[in-house]
């Protein structure tokens, strides 16, 4: 028996060192049970990194609400003679399709990684993983998808993007596989593909109800002129419209730090406002040595501006540091964030903005910020660098297919049917379920943006009871 369990340990070491050429990674968990992995497995990392020491985990595997799944889904570690059962069982293989190689290879390994400690901590010696480098194109996610289904997988996840979930769809299709991709372009999804992602209309949709319900009546917003300001839009216009609230300001602005001052300047009423700042002024002036309109000057010295803009809350989803660059020219322009409440999406969710002045007390939607930095504490002790915010949904995607995995009828596993159950699954960024349309349904948490960090002020709901 010992020699049985060495052999399978040195095999996949072999496996998980090869990962660039496209070779199966297969995990034993049987070996941690049997104290075998004390700090043995390696992988390397993006591109051409050094093997880093993997630590093994505790298991936090995915949960579903599946009829022929517990409710709960049991977390202790199985018997040894559940594993040595299943390791008779048949194989299931995963392909996986990530820009390993081009554009995105960062973020593509990062996402193999996530992959990979799912996989291990999934505790099910069946699962095999089949990582294919798409290199960030198109052409290169079909040859991928050719590559994988000539290996007869049982289900394919990924690719990334979008242009590369399109072109690799209709080979898995032909092949008869459902496919879980990762883009939030809503366009590439439907017909076996799913998407596992943030869609902007979701999130935005969630943070406009929440900012209703706290008493804003009054809606402006601030949109990139791209893909993902369309679809912030979309989701703008519909949750103001279903809150009976008013959208009284909107600008549409390309990502040019040197003309989106005109935007934001209309967006503010600044011009309109400042002349009635001058012509107040001037009135006042006029009244000479009257203490009363003296007094009332020199209260109006420190503003540029006379009355409030009209609308008490503003939109602005913007990420990264074109949104550090946009936020301050609000008040710039005399919308002061004191009275006006800022609101985003989850391209917000950025160590670097708490603290950042002008987005103090703001709000977002997102997932738990606690279970996200935990995961993000697990990853960066494991692999020693700390990822994009993203990689959980590679995390996520892999622990879907291990928990359908524990379906007996084969081919029910991963069908349209099992993917679209209504009570949807569990993961890092919370409940989450896919729709008709290929599309992922979430339920998002508000979170505040503070000096210490991100807060919850209105948790996600835990169940999509409350939604046909």
């Amino acid at each position: 028996m010992e020699t049985l369990i060495l052999r399978c340990y040195t095999g996949a070491n072999n496996l998980i060192s090869d990962r660039m050429n496209g070779s199966l990674i297969k995990f034993f968990s049987l070996l941690l049970l049997l104290g075998l992995l004390a700090g043995a497995c390696t992988s390397p990392g993006a591109g051409d990194r050094a093997a880093r020491e993997r630590t093994p985990f505790a298991r936090t595997p995915l949960g579903g609400a599946l009829p022929s799944l517990p409710s709960t889904v049991e977390r202790q570690v199985p018997s040894l003679e559940d594993l040595f059962g299943r390791f008779q069982e048949e194989e299931i293989r995963i392909a996986l399709l990530l820009p390993l190689s081009g554009p995105g290879e960062s973020t593509g390994n990062a996402f193999l990684d996530a992959a990979a400690m799912a996989l291990f901590e999934s505790y099910d010696p069946r699962l095999q993983l089949f990582p294919y480098d798409t290199g960030g194109t198109p052409e290169g996610a079909r040859r991928a998808a050719r590559e994988a289904v000539g290996n007869d997988p049982d289900i394919v996840i990924g690719p990334l993007f979008a242009a590369s979930i399109a072109a690799a769809a209709p080979i898995v299709r032909a092949a008869g596989l459902n496919m879980i991709g990762f883009s939030n372009n809503r366009e590439v999804a439907g017909d076996g593909v799913y998407l596992l992602s943030f869609l902007p209309s979701q999130e935005v949709e969630r943070v406009i109800a929440y900012a209703a319900a706290q008493g804003h009546d009054q809606f402006a917003a601030l949109i990139p002129d791209s893909p993902y300001g369309a679809a912030a839009l979309e989701g703008f216009s519909r949750s103001v419209f279903l809150s009976g609230k008013a959208i009284t300001g909107l600008e549409i602005y390309e990502r040019d730090t040197q003309t989106v001052f005109d935007p934001v300047r209309r967006l503010a009423n600044y011009d309109q406002r400042r002349g009635a700042y001058l012509d107040e002024e001037r009135f006042l002036e006029a009244l000479g040595d009257d203490d009363l309109a003296k007094e009332i000057l020199k209260k109006l010295e420190p503003f540029e501006t006379l009355g409030e803009p009209p609308f008490s809350a503003v939109l602005v989803p913007e990420g990264g540091q074109f949104l550090r660059s946009l936020v301050p020219l609000l008040p710039f322009f005399e919308v002061d964030p004191l009275k006006v409440q800022f609101l985003g999406t989850g391209l917000w969710y950025d160590p670097t903005l708490p603290g950042e002045p002008t987005l103090e007390g703001a709000w977002f939607a997102g997932p738990d910020p606690a279970k996200v930095e935990d995961f993000m504490a697990r990853f960066e002790g494991l692999y020693g660098y700390r990822p994009p915010r993203i990689v959980t949904l590679s995390y996520d995607a892999i622990s879907l297919v291990a928990t359908l995995a524990r379906i007996e009828f084969k081919r029910a596993r991963f069908s349209d049917k099992t993917l679209q159950n209504a009570n949807g699954f569990e993961g890092l960024d919370g409940i989450f379920r896919f729709r008709g349309d290929g599309t992922s349904e979430r339920r998002f948490a508000i979170l505040e943006i503070r000096r210490q960090g991100f807060f919850v002020v209105s948790p996600a709901p835990s169940s999509f009871q409350d939604v046909p």
